[in-house]
Order: C-alpha cells, then sequence, then structure tokens
C-alpha cells in the first residue's frame, strides 16, 4: 500500500486523490509541460492545493511520481516484448516508447536535471528492461554484437530531444528512430 512521508500506510481516500493528482498532472504537463499550474492540478483531480502539497511538497516532487509512473509503464512494456518473436521488432516498439517517455513533456529535460529519477529502482528497471531487448536483438545477429546499450539509449534519448527543438513535424521522430536502427544492423 502507498505510503506518505510517514511509516503508516496511507487511507484509502488519501491513495486516491494522490493517484487522481497525478494523472491530473501527467495531463496538464503533456498540454502545457512541466511548468503547468499546480492550482490547475489540484482542480482538476479534484482536491484542493493543500492535498496536492500534502503529496507533494515541490513541484519536483510531483514530476517525479509522474515520469516514475512512466517509467513503470516502460519497465512492464520491456518485459512483455521480451516474449514478442522477432527482437529487432521488440527493440523498436521499447524505443518508441522511451522516446515518447523522454518527450512528453515541454521541458522535462530541464526537470529531470534536477530530480534524482536515474536513481530510482523504476527507472533502472525501466533501463534493464530496454537492455536486456537490445542485448537479445543482437545475440540474435538482428543489431551488431558490439553496441552499447547505453549508447543505444542515449541516441534514443537525443531523438526525443531534437524532435522537440525543431519545427513540428510528426512523422520526425520515427524516421530519426528507424535510421537509427538501420544504423544498428549488422553489415
Amino acid at each position: 500500500m502507498a505510503t506518505g512521508s510517514g511509516a503508516r500506510p496511507l487511507r484509502a481516500d488519501a491513495v486516491r486523490n494522490r493517484r487522481s493528482v497525478i494523472e491530473a498532472a501527467r495531463d496538464a504537463f503533456a498540454l502545457h509541460g512541466v511548468t503547468a499550474s499546480l492550482d490547475d492540478v489540484a482542480r482538476a483531480a479534484g482536491v484542493g492545493p493543500g492535498t496536492l502539497y500534502r503529496h507533494f511538497p515541490s513541484r519536483d516532487d510531483l514530476i517525479l511520481a509522474v515520469i516514475t509512473e512512466g517509467l513503470a509503464d516502460l519497465h512492464r512494456l520491456g518485459v512483455e516484448l521480451l516474449d514478442e518473436t522477432d527482437p529487432l521488432k521488440a527493440v523498436s516498439r521499447w524505443l518508441e516508447a522511451f522516446i515518447e517517455q523522454c518527450s512528453v513533456y515541454d521541458g522535462l529535460a530541464q526537470a529531470l536535471a534536477r530530480t534524482p529519477v536515474h536513481e530510482s529502482d523504476t527507472c533502472r528497471l525501466s533501463l534493464d528492461a530496454g537492455t536486456a531487448l537490445i542485448r537479445r536483438a543482437a545475440e540474435a545477429g538482428t543489431l551488431r554484437a558490439d553496441i552499447d546499450a547505453d549508447d543505444v539509449r542515449h541516441l534514443a534519448a537525443a531523438i526525443a530531444w531534437v524532435g522537440g527543438q525543431l519545427p513540428p513535424d510528426p512523422d520526425r521522430r520515427t524516421r530519426l528512430l528507424r535510421m537509427m536502427l538501420d544504423g544498428l544492423r549488422p553489415r
């Protein structure tokens, strides 16, 4: 059961409120970036600002909670994709989700520099899932044997960043990912 800052489990209504705030924040961040109004987030969640701040004392705490949820989804996807019969297709699908997670919120890169998300178990699990998919594809011969999973993720993160810096093009990230994967195939 979820817990607050103390050791006691949260009451059912507090769990619901926390969940509502995270969902409202995810939607607000997607529309307005991570600088979205927290008062608007609280209103959309159906709670008062005091409830929001009781669960998330700072904006960065709320950003971290939303990111952590996205990383948990990325981990679950990676685990599911280990059953995919085509290792390259599995890597491609996971990298698409990774790029989307990296680019979903305007201002996320700056926020990530302030938050310890990379130190979390959830982050490690999501990255481990991607590493397993990348290694599986390399062992199957669909990706070069000399690739490093961290390098692949850095390239994917760069695709996410570039996609947000240039004039809008809904297909840019997909094209760049396809080119990257083509370059990672064995010669």
